[in-house]
């Protein structure tokens, strides 16, 4: 004999396993974009960061002088720096997206300024007389194909950030990178 059909329909109670792995997706996809549009960096971090990539900028720099044979320039803007290279019409800016020694702004707040050294290491070239010294560009760094450096230091902080950090670089190619504590 046959059962006999009962027409209940069953109510579905919760959802599917399916369902809330597609409303979690989405809400994870919605969170990356949210905390991506955010910019919650203060101050310091930026400091940090700008920091350890002008150390790798200047590494980069000092490597492809010796492996390209040219001396390479790092020249401070007003707002950021950027990277020169020595030809026969004299320092002309490395530009181009595709090179990493492109001009780099630093954002509002940061600072980079030049320490004037004490002693008596070799200081680049100044300008001849007649030559106007507004078109003449001279960069801070030399980083030259030999692998040697004309020594430099450099110093870069932000007036909201008790910490600044200074770029050294000595006439043997060694770039050191510190953390100061205590304002400028």
């Amino acid at each position: 004999m046959r059962q006999p059909r009962h027409h209940q329909r069953r109510v579905q109670t919760g959802f599917t396993l399916v369902e809330v792995l597609v409303v979690a997706l989405i809400i994870g996809v919605v969170m990356a974009f949210v905390s991506l549009s955010i910019n919650p960096t203060g101050p310091a971090d930026r400091l940090d960061t700008e920091a350890k990539r002008l150390e790798a900028l200047a590494t980069t720099a000092a490597d492809d002088a010796i492996l390209y044979g040219r001396e390479i320039g790092l020249d401070i803007t007003r707002g950021g720096y950027r990277f020169l290279r020595l030809g026969d019409d004299g320092w002309q800016p490395l530009a181009g997206a595709d090179t990493p020694l492109r001009p780099r702004e630093l954002g509002e707040g940061l600072v980079i300024a030049l320490i004037a050294r004490d002693d008596d290491t070799p200081q680049l070239v100044q300008p001849d007389e007649d030559e106007d010294e507004e078109d003449v560009v001279r960069p801070e760094a030399v980083f030259l194909s030999s692998g040697e450096m004309i020594p430099f230091e450099l110093e870069l902080f932000s007036p909201d950030v008790e910490h600044r950090y200074r770029l050294v670089g000595e006439a043997a190619g060694t770039l050191e990178l510190t953390r100061i504590e205590g304002r400028r």
